[in-house]
């Protein structure tokens, strides 16, 4: 089983463990449906933390709560957290606080449902825009984060 020490030899071992954990993550015939379950600990904070910086970066805050991975807010959160990424962390946990309890729905299309009660809302969209703008400063530097926290998990492995 590889661990990810096995990386370190990679530029950007975050991005290969990353690549692996996308292998185990979904089925040869079906990639569509995640299956965090199959990622150790470890690897599944590398891979929803490189899954969500590209997400934010990509279509921001809105693209997060309206795509897949937005089944996994509270996950991203506890992840952020684990690494000491303050300034992301407060980010999202300002952007979540549009849905009730502060806790969108694991269910996309639930999800969508709570979402489109506010995302029409000035305010929302004047807040969620000043989100997005403050996270692509990237005070928290994700991508070296992760890159630190593989380095100090050498014995992790991908897989359960």
């Amino acid at each position: 089983m590889k661990q990810f020490s096995d990386f370190y030899i990679s530029e950007d071992p975050a991005n290969e463990i990353f690549l692996a954990a996308l292998d185990i993550v979904y089925d040869k015939d079906d990639g569509k449906t995640e299956h965090l379950h199959r990622l150790s600990k470890e690897s599944s904070i590398v891979y929803l933390l490189w899954c969500f910086d590209g997400e934010i970066h990509n279509g921001g805050f809105d693209q997060l709560f309206t795509n897949s991975l937005g089944n996994n807010c509270q996950e991203i959160l506890n992840s952020l957290s684990i690494l000491g990424a303050k300034h992301s962390y407060k980010l999202l946990s300002l952007a979540l606080s549009w849905f009730p309890d502060s806790n969108p729905s694991k269910d996309r299309v639930l999800r969508y449902e709570q979402y489109e009660k506010f995302s029409e809302n000035a305010e929302y969209q004047k807040e969620i825009e000043l989100l997005d703008k403050e996270f692509y400063l990237y005070k928290d530097n994700l991508a070296s984060l992760v890159n630190s926290y593989v380095a100090s998990n050498p014995n992790a492995t991908i897989e359960t």
